[in-house]
């Protein structure tokens, strides 16, 4: 896990966690932020982890930790629970990817491997995480609300619901960045082109064409 120092890394961080705090500050309800209450309890279905994951794929771990940790900050000036509750959910969710990176790439995965193994990994390990997290949570948190059995049984009902989000997240985090051309991404470094040896600065438009294509 290298931490990316150069000026273009640092710019793009900046611009994709920009993107989380105003999809967790500025929502636009009904369609960023879907409000459900399985069991009765609330859960937001939300686009803020997909920056998130964009950010791991193109710039690293490091990074993407970097933008939960700016999303905590985003959401605990005014809900330290809730922060703590999406953070937590967000940091699971990439630690999921990071060991579905490691497997394949000690296995050589192609393209479509990993990104099965991506969803398998970061949805698991989300869904589990905040399964047993939620409980000591919910009853530090909301003591009044909630015993040890009916959080346990609250934290089960979230279980789907986890999962749904982090596959939300991976799924459109990946689409996104396919969706990014190349010669941006080898201008910017990003993913497989951060350890490239071509000089990126120095490409030519007509290069750049060619790469694309």
């Amino acid at each position: 896990m290298d931490i990316r120092t150069d000026s273009k890394s640092i710019a793009l961080l900046a611009i994709f966690s920009s993107i989380v705090v105003a999809l967790e500050v500025f929502p636009i309800i009904g369609i960023t932020d879907l409000k459900f209450f399985p069991g009765g309890t609330p859960f937001t279905v939300d686009w803020t982890g997909i920056p998130i994951v964009i950010v791991f794929v193109g710039l690293g771990t490091i990074s993407s930790l970097i933008s939960i940790g700016i999303m905590f900050v985003a959401i605990g000036y005014r809900n330290p629970a809730g922060a703590i509750f999406k953070g937590s959910a967000e940091l699971f969710t990439i630690i999921g990817l990071l060991a579905a990176r490691l497997i394949a790439n000690r296995k050589s995965l192609d393209g479509k491997a990993s990104v099965a193994l991506y969803l398998v990994f970061g949805i698991s390990t989300r869904a589990i995480g905040m399964f047993f997290l939620n409980i000591p949570l919910l009853t530090i948190f909301y003591p009044l609300s909630y015993t040890t059995e009916s959080a346990i049984t609250v934290s089960a009902v979230l279980v789907p619901w986890n999962a749904l989000q982090a596959a939300i997240n991976i799924i459109g985090g990946m689409v996104l960045y396919q969706l990014i051309p190349e010669s941006i991404k080898i201008q910017a470094g990003l993913g497989r082109f951060r350890n490239d040896d071509v000089k990126y600065e120095e490409l030519s438009e007509d290069e750049l064409k060619t790469n694309n294509e």
